[in-house]
Formats: structure tokens, sequence, C-alpha cells
């Protein structure tokens, strides 16, 4: 996964600097244009110099606004050499180059005898004036917004004339264009969200750092607009955040509107910021090749930049010290993705050649953040291992992972080196190393927060290569075990983005509805960005030459840092405390492998993956053992086997397509012929799919070749084992160790054939123009416009299919929400936890599908005039199916669309939605995969509720099995486009089952 580096120069400068102590010495000035007490107070965390005033900072309304600097300056010559020379005297100055380095000004001017120089920040994009003033020979420099120019001119001791609305134009004139004037409050919320931001962005926290971005992209929004460059830049920063949390849509979408801005830029620094973001986001796509042209360009235009030739000479030109630094900087960064892509592309001549130069560049220029150079050193790492060269990738990479750790801890950056490292050494087949590289790896990712667990597939592959290699020179079955039973954390730790984005919605709304936790969640964030505001602070403190930095400053952020630590585990261990079933949903717990067997049954088994770029394992976890076995194919091969097995599943021209038995029988032993020996005898299995194969149902795998082309003679999965699936094993441990408080004591609760469009209309023609116009709709927090609801095509065989349920559960037709009652009011107002099963027969929208939709939903019965909230505009969110109260056996999702055609699929995203009914109190589902005619259903789930009975005697994947077999059996519905479609997510079991200490005895 990539990380979004540019402007980290910025940043550091900006944290260099920290709040004053409230002791320290204030002197009153003007009040500014926006009508606040304005103040200068002295610094505490500077150095005084002998002779000079100490620094200080403007404080607006108690809010830091701009800072006062000093140098002392030879005299200046009187009369019209003055301003010349007061100009020159300011840009040789600390002050003016630090300011020039933070600023992007236009043309000096004249404030009585003062310097103007009228800028933009860069960070942030405010209107910032500079003025500098000589005095005795003391220049003194001060800046702050533009709201804030009486007192910038008090500060320096200069006059201001006129009203307020004379000083409004003589600002205008000095911009040469009218001038926001936001207040300190603006200012400093602005600068602290994006300050809050790229420090979550950093630590790898990327669903907080995606709601600070787009908080911040509001309010530069409202101040100013959404089509300058700075707007533009915090798009890029939101884009790039999206990337690395795997949402490639969203991340072009805003990709687009940022790109044009950028371009048009007089600034070269914007297109070599726009190059270099433009490349992480091809990376994170897997497209190496424009990635590397995207890195190559942003060097190539930072290194004019630096060096003040071509596009960038002006620019340069007007700032020699700061902004060639900075452009230093961003140029050793591009080379370093130079070196990744090219480690991609099979290169590692060019490779190590970019990152050397990279080092270089960093070596030689002082003052840069330290974690750059970590960066640099772990890139040069993978380079040695791809050039086989495994001394000197150790040598690199543990440099790096010391240095980052004193850096930033035990965090995402530090992890990935670990990772980096027992790659290395699984790569040169030193497996025994490789193992003890990652138990360090694994033992801190477990102990990380949901929202900062950054290890992905790619990390963990190497790991379980390692595993497995090195149990095969073994001949201990007990040694074996205790091998595989390390690699058991590796396949826990497996997440997928979107469960993970629907679970953090629904957490996000669960706690907005409880003010306690969200309180500790508040405090616990709050927390979080102190300690990690100190760590900046003070990676950008030893990133200073050693004359310039400070003992006693590090000593207070060192400690700042540690009391961060506790106060965090505190904070966290009383949500735990205080709340466990919220924890567990936001949160999620690792479990030890012992725990997740005591709930697994004899003649039962769990089978989890890891499906990567270039290869794949698979795992199966027995009550008696657990197994690890490298799977045939790729991510990329696996999809293409799912994507072409779901196309025999399609009707095409009125008939059912040929479903590629030998294409089946082949995906079954790629995936399972590792680990065939140890599924004897099995005769239940619970999966738990990643990736591509979160939209296959295992039941239509073939287990032995075709003996004939007749489907009822095939050895479907489902003749062997009674199947169940769940979104992850922590998921199937929770499942299996709740009891509910109370039985229900009715069987039904159910919708279905929901009003939208009418049945002329109900074509597959317009629900594709509906969900077009879904696509194109971004309601954000808004309700959901009733007319794209209603432009779905319509269900009315649902109406049958529920009633034919309701008749086999003997149900009342009173429970039966059809047509206008089917609607989201009347969903919340029954009483759900006194239903057995809840059966929802409807649509259900993928992300995506809607744009900015970042969670799956069910449709049903839009209210006919624009709804007030969302809690009654027709479409069931995840986060808002969470916060139901149920306590159903099963829950059915039919009719779902969850194929939306091409190779991509729903299966995550169903796994996203069980989460949630998960959590409000289900504890099975049934689910399907795509809709399946009418009498197909009706058959099917006639079965499977006859098996189960009014008391759901039977488990619900023993129940479904014996539905799926009936089905088999008959030439007209052996085919699995009839019977497959339908899945149980969970775990599968009976109502009936022992409790969880019953069945680990």
């Amino acid at each position: 996964m990539m990380s979004y580096r540019f402007r980290t120069l910025l940043l550091a400068g900006a944290l260099a600097g920290g709040p004053a102590a409230l002791q320290a010495q204030e002197r009153p000035l003007a009040n500014s244009l926006s009508d606040e007490a304005c103040v200068a107070r002295d610094r505490d965390d500077v150095v005084v110099r002998v002779g000079i005033p100490i620094e200080k900072q403007l404080m607006c309304a108690g809010k830091e606004s701009g800072s006062i600097s000093y140098a002392a300056i030879p005299a200046l010559p009187t009369g019209e050499a003055r301003n010349a020379a007061l100009l020159a005297a300011f840009e040789a100055s600390r002050p003016g180059q630090i300011a020039r380095g933070r600023l992007d000004c236009k043309p000096a001017q004249w404030v009585g005898d003062a310097l103007a120089l009228p800028c933009r920040a860069r960070s942030g994009g405010w209107p910032t004036l500079v003025l500098a003033r000589e005095a005795n020979g003391l220049l003194t420099v001060v800046d702050g917004p533009a709201s804030t120019f009486p007192a910038l001119a008090a500060a320096v001791g200069a006059t201001v004339e006129g009203s307020r609305p004379q000083q409004v134009q003589q600002l205008q004139t000095l911009w040469g264009e009218p001038v926001v004037l936001a207040s300190a409050a603006d200012v400093d919320r602005l600068s602290a969200l994006l300050r809050d931001a790229r420090i979550a962005n950093g630590e790898g926290k990327y669903a907080v750092a995606e709601d600070l971005f787009r908080q911040a992209l509001d309010v530069h929004t409202r101040l100013f607009s959404e089509n300058d460059t700075r707007a533009a830049e915090i798009m890029m920063d939101l884009a790039l955040n999206v990337s690395n949390q795997r949402r490639p849509d969203e991340a072009a979408a805003l990709f687009r509107r940022a790109e044009p801005i950028m371009q048009r830029s007089a600034n070269a620094a914007d297109r070599a910021r726009l190059a270099t973001a433009l490349g992480y986001d091809a990376a994170n796509r897997g497209d190496f090749t424009n990635a590397l042209a995207q890195a190559r360009t942003a060097a190539e235009i930072w290194g004019q930049v630096a060096t003040g030739t071509g596009a960038g000479a002006d620019a340069i030109n007007s700032s020699p010290t700061a902004l060639v630094t900075l452009a230093k900087a961003e140029t050793a960064m591009a080379l370093n993705l130079v070196a990744q892509m090219a480690i991609r592309q099979g290169d590692p001549v060019s490779a190590y050649a970019a990152a050397s130069e990279s080092l270089g560049i960093f070596d030689a220029t002082p003052g840069l953040p330290r974690r750059m150079r970590t960066d640099i050193l772990t890139t040069l790492g993978q380079v040695s291992v791809a050039q086989g060269r495994l001394s000197a990738a150790e040598t690199y990479l543990r440099l790096a992972l010391d240095q980052r750790h004193k850096i930033s801890g035990e965090g995402a950056a530090t992890l990935r080196i670990r990772t980096l490292l027992g790659r290395a050494y699984e790569t040169e087949g030193m497996h025994s190393s490789a193992i003890i590289a990652y138990r360090d790896a694994l033992k801190a990712a477990k102990a990380l927060p949901r929202d900062a667990m950054v290890l992905t597939t790619e990390d963990l592959i190497p790991f379980a290569a390692a595993v497995s290699g090195y149990a095969k020179t073994l001949s201990d079955p007990k040694e074996q075990q205790g091998l595989y039973a390390e690699a058991f954390d590796a396949f826990q730790l497996v997440r997928s983005p979107t469960v993970d984005r629907t679970i953090g919605q629904a957490a996000a709304r669960l706690s907005a509805a409880n003010p306690a936790i969200a309180d500790l969640l508040r405090q616990t964030q709050d927390q979080e960005r102190a300690r990690d505001f100190a760590r900046s602070r003070l990676a950008a403190e030893q990133a200073l030459p050693d004359g310039e930095r400070s003992s006693e400053v590090e000593d207070e952020l060192k400690t700042a840092i540690t009391e961060g630590d506790k106060k965090v585990l505190a904070l966290r261990t009383k949500l735990t405390g205080d709340f466990p079933d919220y924890a567990a949903m936001a949160e999620g717990r690792p479990m030890q492998l012992d725990e997740l067997r005591s709930r697994i049954r004899e003649g039962e088994g769990i089978v989890s993956f890891l499906v990567g770029r270039s290869r794949s394992f698979v795992q199966l976890v027995r009550r008696d053992g657990v197994y690890i076995a490298e799977a045939t194919g790729t991510e990329a091969e696996l999809r293409d086997a799912v994507t072409a097995l779901r196309r025999s599943l399609e009707i095409q021209g009125g008939s059912i397509n040929e479903f590629d038995m030998a294409r089946s029988h082949q995906l079954y032993r790629d995936l399972f012929a590792g680990i065939a020996p140890h599924m004897a005898g099995l005769d239940h299995l619970s999966f738990v799919p990643t990736g591509p194969l979160a939209s296959l149902p295992f039941a239509l795998l073939i287990t032995e070749a075709p003996k004939t082309g007749r489907y009822e003679d095939a050895a479907w999965l489902a003749r062997r084992a009674a199947i169940a699936h769940s979104p992850s094993l922590q998921a199937f441990y929770t499942l299996r160790t709740t009891r509910p408080a109370k039985t229900p004591d009715r069987p039904l609760l159910a919708f279905g054939d929901p009003i939208l469009a009418t049945p002329t209309r109900a074509s597959a023609a317009a629900s594709g123009t509906a969900l077009a116009q879904l696509g194109g709709t971004c309601r954000q927090d808004a309700p959901m416009p009733p007319e794209l609801l209603k432009a779905l095509a319509s269900l009315p065989d649902t109406a049958a299919e529920v009633r034919n349920v309701a008749r086999v559960l003997g149900a009342d037709d009173g429970n039966l929400f059809l047509g206008s009652r089917a609607s989201e009011a009347n969903l919340r107002q029954q009483d759900l936890s006194r239903y057995r099963v809840l059966y929802m027969a409807t649509h259900g929208l993928l992300p995506g599908e809607l744009k900015c939709q970042g969670e799956p939903g069910l449709v049903l019965t839009p209210p006919t005039t624009p709804a007030q909230s969302r809690a009654e505009d027709g479409l069931l969110e995840a986060s808002e199916v969470a916060s139901l109260s149920l306590n159903a056996d099963l829950v059915v999702l039919s009719a779902c669309n969850t194929a939306t055609g091409g190779s991509r699929f729903g299966g995550e995203s169903l796994s996203g939605l069980s989460e949630a009914f998960f959590h409000a109190g289900a504890r099975n589902m049934l689910i399907s995969h795509w809709q399946v005619p009418s009498a197909a259903t009706a058959s099917l789930m006639s079965n499977l509720f006859t098996s189960l009975g009014p008391q759901m005697a039977s488990g619900s994947s023993d129940a479904l099995r014996a539905a799926q077999l009936t089905m088999i059996g008959r030439a007209q519905t052996a085919h699995p486009f009839f019977w497959a479609a339908f899945v149980v997510m969970g775990d599968g079991a009976a109502s009936t089952a022992p409790a969880a200490s019953e069945a680990a005895e």
C-alpha cells in the first residue's frame, strides 16, 4: 500500500513550533479586521539570541495566528535606496527565508516605510500578509492572515490610517483582487484539520484522515473556492487517502476535479505535486508502468524547481533557500517512488540508481525530516532483495527499522518495515529467520486499534510462505502444528476494506446515538491527535542541525508521547469495559487459536484464505488441528475463474448458459489440493472468503472430475458437506460464543414487493438507467431522493415468495409487509426482537452504485414525498441495520442485486452487510448472489423452511443443503443457477445448539 508523502517538508515545518506556555509574556496589539483581540506572546520553544528580542507568536482570539521574528542587519542607506536595501536585507535574513519557504508571494509593495508582501500560505492557501520594518539595525518580520493587518502593522511599528473599510480596500489594492478576511478561528480550524488529517494519514489511520480531509475541504470551499489550487491540493490529499483504502473509483473522481486546476497553475510545484499523487494512485491500482512515468515526471519538475531552471526558475529565484530545500526533498521522494516502481517492473538496476540518488539528495540537504530517510533506506532494502543481496537488504532494513521506531514507535510504517524484513528472508529461503521477523510484526499488529492496522494480504503472504516452507522440513506432526498455529494470526488479520468501511460507518452511527460512547471516542481521538502531534514535532526537532536542536524540548516531547500512550490505553480500556458490544464491533479482538478450536464441533472445519498478487494460501482449522498449504492461483487468476463461473450462471437470449463443470472442478483442486487429505470426513464447512472468492458460492464447486455432462450426476461440494460463509474468523467465533437472552415468540416478519417502477418499466434497461442515475447522485448525509429508488425495477414475484414462506412457517398475514406497507418507517415500528426469521425480498445496492455511497443497503418502498431523514427514506443502509435490535435465528436477503456485471461482484459488500446484521442480533443470514426465477426460489425456500421447521431445530446450513440436494436431484433444476445462488452467512448452527461452554467440553 502506497503512502501519500508529498508536502512532508511543509508539514514538518508547520509542526516545528507548538503552542506557547500560558505564562509567557504578552503585549497587546491592535484588533484584527474581524474584531478579534490580538497580542504578541513570547515563545518559550526557541533559543534566545544575545541582543535580539525573543521571537513571538501573534495570538488573536486566543488562537495562534502568525509569527513575529527578528534579525540584526547592517545599517540601511537613506533616501531612495532604502527600500531596495530593506528588501535585500529581508531576503537574506533567516525570518525572510522562513517566510518565503511557507508562502507564495506577489512582488513587494510598501505600507508607509514597511515592506509588504501579499502572499498565500502553501499549506492551506490563506491570504497571508508579511510586513518587515527596520529600526536601529533591528529587522522585525511579521506574518499573519490578511484580517490581522492592523495587528501586524502595530507589531512592526508601522501606522495604518483610515477606517475599517479603507483598510480592507488597502488590502485589496495590495493583492490586486478581493481578499477573504477569515477570522483566526477559521484559520485555526482549517490548519488544525489539515495537520491532523496528514498526521493520521501518515499513521495509517485512513478512515480518521478521510473524515478530517473532507471537513477541511468543506471549510476551504466555504471560505474560498473549490476551484483554486489549494482546494485541489486538499482534493489530492483526499484522493490518495481513498486510493490507499482501495477505492479507486472514488479516487479517480477526485483526481478528475483536481487535475485541471493543478494543470492551469502557473506554479511548477503544483504540477509536480499532481504527478506525484497520480503516481502513488497508479501504484495502488497496480498500474506500475503509469506510476513509474508519473514519478519520473514529478522528479524532473521538482529537479527544475530545485535548480532554478525550466518552468520552476521564477519560483526558485524568488526564494533561494526554503523553496530549494522543499524542492530537493520532494525530488528525493519522487525518485524514491521511481525506485519502487522500477522494482515492480523488474528493473533493479534503475531502481538502485534512483534510490541512491534519492539518498544522496537527502544526505546533502540539512534539515529534512528523518522519516524521509527511513523511507529511502526501506526502498534500498527492497532493491537489494530484488538484486539478491540479502546482507545489504538486511543492513538497510534494520537501519530503517531502528530509525523509524525512534520516530513513531510501533506504528504502521514500522510494521511495514518489519514485514519487508521478513519478506527479504523468505525470498532467500531463510524460513526460520522470516518467521522470527514476522513474530515481532504480528505481536505489534495485534496491539494496534482497528483504524491503525494496515497490514495487507501482500504483507502477510510471505509469512504464510515461510511457515509452509519450513513445515515441509519437519517430520514431527506436533512441531508442524505448533508452526501452523503461529500462522493463524496472519489469517485472522486479513480484512476487506469494504467490510472495514461498512463497520466503521456503522460504528460511527452507533456512537452518534450514544452520548457516552461519543464522549469516550472524542476523548480518545483528542489524546491520539495530541500524542501524534507530539511525535511529529519530535521528528521535526530531531531533523534540525545539532546547533539548533534543544534537548529540553525533545525530552518534553518524549514525555508527552509516553503520557499520551498511557491516556489512550486507559480510554480504550474504559470503552471496552463500559461498552463491550460496541467495542467488539468497532475494534475487534484478535483470538487465540485454541479459543476458536473450542467452538468447532467434530466433523466441522473452517477454511480461510490469503489471496495475493503473485501467490495464495489456504488454511483449514479443525477441532483437532490446523493446516496451511499454498493454493494455486493469483488474485487475478482466481478473479478470472470466478468471473467465468458466474457467467455460466447468467441468462442470455432467454436461456441459461452451460455451466463449466470442468472449470469448477479445476478451481476446487486449485484451492484445496494442499489441504484435501485433512478435509476428509468433514461434513460441515465454513468458509471465510476474501477478494474474488467472496463472490463464489462454494457449494457449486465440483470435488471430482465430471464423468458425464449431467448436472445431477456431478460431485458438487454441497453433496459432501453443509456449507456456511462467514465475514471473518472473529465473526464465526462471536456467533458461536454468544447465546440469545430470550427466545423469539413469532415465526416470521417479512418485507417484499416494494413499490418501485411500474411493471411496464420494470425491465433490465430501466433498472440499468436507474442505477446510472444513482451513480451520478451524491447525497452524502442527506436522505435518498424517492424518485431514484422508484426508478428501480419492481419485484412483483417476491410477494408470492414471501407468502409461500409464511405458509410453511405458519406465520400470520399481518406480519407480511408488501407493496406500500414495505416501508422503512414500518420496519422501524416493529418489535424486531420477537421474530425468529426476518425476510427481506428486495434489491440490494452496493457501494459505488450510488456516488459517495460507501456502504451497502436494502431498498424498501420509498416515501411519496422527499423524506426528512435517512431513517425513513427507503434505503436501509448497513450502518442503520447495526442500530436495530434483532433476535433472529435467520435473516433472509432475497433478490439482492449483488452482481453488477463484468468482474465486479458484491461478495465483500455482503460480508459488510452481514457484519451489521450480526451486530444487530442476527445469528445467521441467507443471502442470494443473483436473482433466481420465482418458481425455483419458491421451491428452494419451501424445502429449506420445511427442513428447519418453526422452531429452527436443524442448522441453517444443513437446511439449505437439504433443499439444494432436492433440487440437484431433479434434472430440470440441477443446473446450479437454480440452487446455488443462496448462501448461509454465519456459523450455520442450529438455534438449539449447546452453549459455547458446553460445546467446548
